[in-house]
């Protein structure tokens, strides 16, 4: 189990809404240790090629998201 708990979490979903949320905040804190580091620190959870549907680890639904242009460098933080 780790530290953060995230590993516990019943769904899949909820486990990827959490590991975007730290790495936001992982960003935010080294953006205050080294001004200017990263240019996005909010997460676009759309600029992921898949997402686990809410309440549901299923993998035949999983949402495929659209990704319109092609995947993007630095997703899921591309502005």
């Amino acid at each position: 189990m780790a530290l953060n708990g995230i590993s516990t979490l019943q769904y899949k979903r909820d486990r990827q809404d959490q590991k975007l949320a730290l790495a936001s905040t992982d960003r935010t804190d080294a953006n205050t240790v080294t001004p200017g580091r990263y240019a996005v620190t909010s997460v676009d959870a759309t600029e992921l090629p898949t997402r686990y549907a809410s309440n549901d680890n299923t993998h035949s639904n999983i949402i495929d998201n659209p990704n319109t242009g092609g995947l993007k460098n630095g997703r899921p933080f591309a502005p």
